[in-house]
């Protein structure tokens, strides 16, 4: 068993081109039989495959022994003449900090750990000891859970071309098997009998269960419907990104990443779940805790008639449909009131919005007069109809304005309105006024009655700037 254990395992990452010729691996080892069977099999292979191997571990201090299972896996690393780094963190403490679960605080702990080793040794690679038995438990506790097709893809031999699992040909039945034939006796984590977790009572009770009742191969039926899931589920994942591309829009709001609701109503409903799920991992960073209740109460509220709605996500994000504008972003609350003096001549930090604006005079006459700006960033007044002091502040109720080129005046509330201004930014957009005239929306326009003429000789000419740095 011992020589076909390693040939078999040599075989599996040639074929997944796992390890290339002279790559640095992290193997990830706790000291229990997986772990442990990986770290003696590459040891076997380092030779053939023409890595450098380096022995990981993390302790989690969960149980009152983790500190010798860190000192077991320590031993093991010396006497294969291995390089060896360690980690001790108190789990439970950091899950509190982090507001995660046990577990997915564990989880995080471990590859921010296995990240840091790699910065430190130029480890391209991070073996795991995930094997066959775990990948059927897996697709199981997905089904159990109502997950997609995603999650019933299982565990795959690669993931982000740095992650490598080379056991997942083997059951745990031929992991023993070769631990047996080599002599190697592992630690045993009394968690893994407890059946307080949803994966041990598959194993130790569901699992049996089909086995005796329904197929004594279930196991390799999972693992058989994991793969093909797998290729399925990645072939339509590259469809998916394209498309998200696709729905992408360009935004200077580094905050908050933008989709064009109209590009995305096009596509399947299979793909529009996709979609959404590319957005979240990259505005969130993580799918944990998106579940298929979130995703689709989103797409109810982008096929919905209302042009705007608001939807609290996990982790301190919230969904905004804004008319055809889907954005995803981290939650904030409402500004508050503003209203800032302006300095005519100078310059206003406007701290609030993390903006300025500067004011300068521009002298002229009618055979020489200036370039309009057309009132987004710059505008340009006739400084003899303006009284000081000029203020930017936000809306205030009965707000009303003229609009460059309009006769009549017209509601605040109407032109965000018909500008199709999101409700929860309508706060935020600064207003110039004179007195109690509002002479230019921020973003927008200016007002009519304030234009320059042929008979103007001197222009205010103002400069609004954001999303900089201001000292």
């Amino acid at each position: 068993m011992n020589s076909r254990f390693v040939q078999n395992l040599h075989h599996f990452i040639i074929k997944h081109a796992m390890i290339e010729n002279g790559e640095t691996v992290l193997i990830a080892v706790s000291g229990g039989p997986d772990s442990m069977a990986l770290l003696y099999g590459l040891h076997a292979l380092q030779i053939q495959l023409n890595s450098q191997l380096h022995v990981v571990h993390i302790d989690h201090c969960l149980r009152q022994d983790s500190a010798a299972d860190a000192e077991f896996v320590r031993e093991q690393a010396t006497k294969l003449d291995l390089p060896f780094s360690g980690h001790t963190i108190d789990i439970s403490q950091l899950s509190k900090e982090w507001k995660l679960s046990i577990e997915t605080a564990a989880r995080k702990a471990r590859y921010d750990f296995y990240e840091s080793v790699c910065s430190k040794t130029g480890a391209t690679k991070i073996a795991l000891g995930h094997h066959k038995d775990d990948i059927a438990e897996t697709v199981l506790m997905n089904i159990i859970r109502g997950t997609g097709s995603s999650g019933l893809k299982g565990i795959a031999p690669i993931r982000d071309n740095k992650y490598i699992r080379p056991l997942a040909v083997f059951t745990r039945k031929d992991i023993e098997t070769y631990l047996k034939s080599i002599d190697v006796v592992p630690r045993e984590d009394p968690t893994n009998t407890n059946k307080q977790f949803l994966r041990n009572r598959i194993r130790h009770d569901l699992i049996p269960i089909l086995e005796q009742e329904y197929n004594p191969n279930i196991n390799n039926g999972l693992c058989r419907t994991a793969e093909i899931l797998g290729s399925e589920s990645s072939y339509i994942d590259k469809t998916a990104q394209q498309a998200y591309t696709e729905c992408k829009l360009t935004t200077s709001d580094t905050a908050a990443l933008i989709l064009d609701r109209q590009k995305f109503l096009q596509y399947h409903i299979a793909l529009q779940r996709r979609i959404l799920r590319h957005a979240v991992s990259d505005t969130m960073g993580t799918l944990n805790d998106f579940s298929y209740d979130h995703c689709h109460t989103i797409i109810d509220i982008i096929n919905d008639e209302k042009p705007n709605a608001k939807f609290t996500l996990p982790n301190a994000f919230v969904f905004k449909r804004a008319y055809q504008k889907l954005i995803l972003q981290r939650n904030s609350d409402e500004i508050v009131d503003y209203d800032y003096m302006l300095n005519i001549p100078g310059k206003t930090v406007l701290s609030i919005l993390n903006a300025e604006i500067t004011a300068t005079f521009l002298d002229t006459n009618k055979n020489d007069l200036p370039t309009i700006p057309d009132g987004t960033k710059n505008a340009m007044f006739d400084y003899r109809n303006i009284d000081l002091p000029l203020n930017i502040r936000n809306r205030r109720h009965g707000d009303r304005f003229q609009p460059y080129g309009m006769k009549g005046t017209k509601k605040i509330k109407d032109f965000f309105i018909d500008e199709k201004v999101p409700h929860d930014q309508r706060n935020r957009i600064p207003l110039l006024v004179c007195g109690e005239e509002i002479i230019w929306i921020v973003g927008f326009t200016t007002s009519e009655k304030f234009k320059i003429q042929t008979t103007t000789k001197r222009c205010l000419h103002l400069q609004y700037e954001k999303n900089r740095t201001i000292s």
